[in-house]
């Protein structure tokens, strides 16, 4: 009874059992967590580089409001001035440069499809429209009729000077009969240089915030272009939206412009690296909605951000952002948190996929551990047992009852479940037993001389 004392009802195995298991879970676990390692994305960057437009411009000040998203995040987002999208998609391509991701305008995408293969759009972020402010009596409403004059088309590796040239070839107001003299001029140059009258007209493209161009309508002699065949060029440049401007929308007090004009106008788009980390991505998507979704004079809240408007596919994750919002654990948990389960998301599966059999094989592979303790004790039992069938002599009987003493001691030293103490007392009883047997074969055997002389 003195083994019975000694179980626990909680007990469920021996020591030597739970490290074994212990051992076998470990390997079993070690093993998938080498194979999963493998696809684990890496941790995300502590900086991100974004590039923008002048240091004056929209885009440099968009980023600034970026910046300030990731700070709270916990991330740097560093915004570098550059000369406009076309140098930022150089420097997309340029894997050296250190730049992640640019703010660009839409219909400047590299044409080589090899570079575009390498980059994503996350969102089209706001309508920039097409501003081509001439000199002149009002009127002219096609680009067509600027040929022959000095029209300043933004400066070198600008999108603006890229996408005026678009527009003007398109409607005939350059070539070589055209007369047309394309200066490399933009932004405040611009502006002075069509006061000054150095130049006839100028192209801008930008948001219908900018400062100046309330000033342009109001400067005597400056007209604003309406563009009559807007829709036509929406269909003809896909990344291009037709607009329209209403009386008063720049300046309600001075009525600028003093009539609906109609516009079309590229979107601004959040362009990145096809290898771009996934929460970096979600970053940048989550800082834009909550910059743009309010709306302004073009559009209305909740229009952007969008997966429209973009010359290049849209990142997944993003599209998936901008159309459901924020998955469960952005909503409810902080951003590096959320990050980090979402890396460690490709072990976790795998481990519960793994560790769910593991639990189920668990009870038989118990029972099979208990039972084969109990099943080598009767083992050794049975070889005393098939001895004892034979003819034994006063020594072998001794030894005998000696390996039954030793068996005995094993036995009482185990802790045994509850559900088997069945077992472990029909084993008892079968000691027992076959002791009592030996004994009375030590008292019917005849001791040998040798035995008797000791």
């Amino acid at each position: 009874m003195q083994a019975a004392r000694n179980v626990s009802p909680r007990a469920l195995m021996s020591r030597a059992d739970m490290m074994r298991a212990a051992a076998v879970v470990a390997v079993v676990l070690a093993a998938v967590v080498a194979v999963a390692w493998q696809f684990v994305e890496p941790a995300p960057p502590h900086q991100v580089v974004i590039a923008t437009g002048s240091a004056s411009g929209a885009y440099h000040a968009v980023a600034q409001h970026y910046a300030e998203h990731f700070k709270e995040a916990g991330m740097e987002l560093v915004v570098r001035e550059t000369a406009g999208s076309l140098e930022n998609y150089r420097l997309l391509g340029t894997p050296d440069s250190g730049v992640d991701v640019a703010i660009v305008q839409g219909g400047t995408a590299p044409a080589e499809k090899e570079k575009r293969r390498e980059l994503v759009a996350l969102a089209s972020l706001y309508l920039e429209p097409v501003w081509v402010f001439y000199r002149g009596e009002p009127g002219l409403e096609r680009p067509g009729q600027l040929a022959g004059k000095r029209i300043a088309v933004g400066a070198e590796g600008s999108g603006v000077r890229a996408l005026a040239l678009e527009l003007l070839a398109a409607g005939g107001a350059t070539g070589e009969k055209s007369g047309t003299t394309l200066v490399n001029m933009g932004g405040d140059k611009a502006v002075e240089a069509l006061r000054e009258g150095s130049v006839d007209a100028a192209v801008f493209v930008m948001g219908p915030t900018a400062h100046f161009l309330a000033e342009l309508l109001a400067t005597p002699g400056v007209q604003l272009m309406n563009f009559e065949q807007a829709h036509s060029y929406a269909r003809r440049f896909r990344y291009l939206s037709p607009v329209t401007l209403h009386r008063g929308a720049l300046d309600l007090a001075r009525d600028l412009p003093e009539r609906e004009v109609q516009l079309v106008a590229p979107a601004a788009v959040l362009v990145a690296r096809k290898d771009v980390h996934p929460a970096v991505v979600a970053l940048l998507t989550e800082a834009a909605v909550q910059t743009h979704r309010g709306g302004d004079l073009l559009s209305e809240p909740g229009t952007f951000p969008n997966s429209l408007l973009t010359e290049l596919p849209v990142n997944e994750q993003a599209r998936y952002y901008l159309t459901h919002g924020p998955d469960f654990l952005r909503r409810v948990l902080p951003f590096w948190l959320a990050a980090l389960i979402h890396r460690f998301v490709v072990l976790i599966i795998p481990l519960f996929m793994v560790l769910l059999p593991l639990l189920r094989l668990t009870p038989p592979v118990y029972r099979w551990s208990i039972r084969s303790r109990i099943y080598r004790w009767y083992a050794r039992l049975r070889v005393i047992d098939e001895r004892l069938r034979g003819s034994l002599d006063a020594e072998q009987v001794r030894k005998d009852l000696l390996l039954l003493e030793q068996l005995e001691h094993e036995i009482g030293g185990v802790k045994v479940p509850l559900s088997y103490m069945d077992e472990f007392y029909d084993l008892r009883l079968h000691v027992g037993y076959i002791r009592n047997r030996l004994e009375e074969r030590l008292a019917a055997v005849p001791s040998s001389p040798s035995v008797t002389a000791a």
